[in-house]
């Protein structure tokens, strides 16, 4: 319950950043704050789930959930400021609701996202989806993406010198365009492991009896 009420305070909190953001320097500089908190907190309830028990698949599932609203509405709302173009955001939803659609019809079949029962078979597939430094690192470099893009509006409403914006905006698209590609290549791994939903087909079908 806990965690549960960390995720959904992360979900309350994304939106408020968003209102907060584009009003002057100083609430420009809190929804900054605001955001690495956010970040931070997706950590935290995973820990606070295995230090009360409270881990299940469908904890894990309200945390992806929790996740994807976080995300989604951080992806789209910088977007609209003008810090990237559309299609930024239009590639990676398009693969979240590809994934999500597919661990979905896993979860069905008792196979989860992550942990013992994942539905990751090969070990590749499990070290770039599963592992934990892969999650520690995809969720980082998101973290950090964002906080990245509040403190350039930060800076930006502060009118920091043209210069100095000049090399924040370059390592601004060196940011956002290795998150996508993190992002694409996590992604890889459920769809072909998972292609055979998709094809309607299964993948390991059952062997005969004898």
């Amino acid at each position: 319950m806990k965690a549960a009420i960390i995720t959904l305070s992360r979900v309350v909190l994304v939106f408020i950043v968003v209102a907060l953001f584009q009003r002057g320097y100083y609430l420009n500089a809190l929804a900054t704050l605001l955001t690495a908190v956010i970040i931070t907190m997706d950590a935290l309830d995973g820990y606070i789930a295995r230090q009360y028990g409270e881990t299940s698949a469908q904890g894990a599932a309200l945390d992806i959930l929790g996740d994807r609203i976080v995300e989604n509405v951080l992806w789209i709302y910088f977007a609209c400021a003008g810090e990237y173009s559309f299609w930024v955001p239009a590639i990676v939803i398009s693969r979240d609701v590809v994934v999500d659609n597919l661990r979905s019809m896993a979860f069905a079949e008792g196979k989860t996202a992550f942990g013992k029962t994942t539905m990751q078979k090969a070990e590749w597939a499990k070290l770039l989806v599963s592992s934990r430094i892969s999650r520690f690192l995809y969720a980082a470099s998101k973290g950090v993406c964002f906080t990245y893009l509040g403190l350039v509006i930060t800076l930006r409403s502060a009118e920091v010198s043209a210069l100095w914006m000049d090399y924040l905006i370059s390592f601004k698209y060196i940011l956002i365009y290795g998150t996508v590609v993190f992002c694409l290549l996590r992604g890889f791994p459920v769809v072909w492991e998972g292609r055979g939903y998709l094809l309607g087909s299964s993948l390991n079908p059952p062997r005969a009896s004898s």
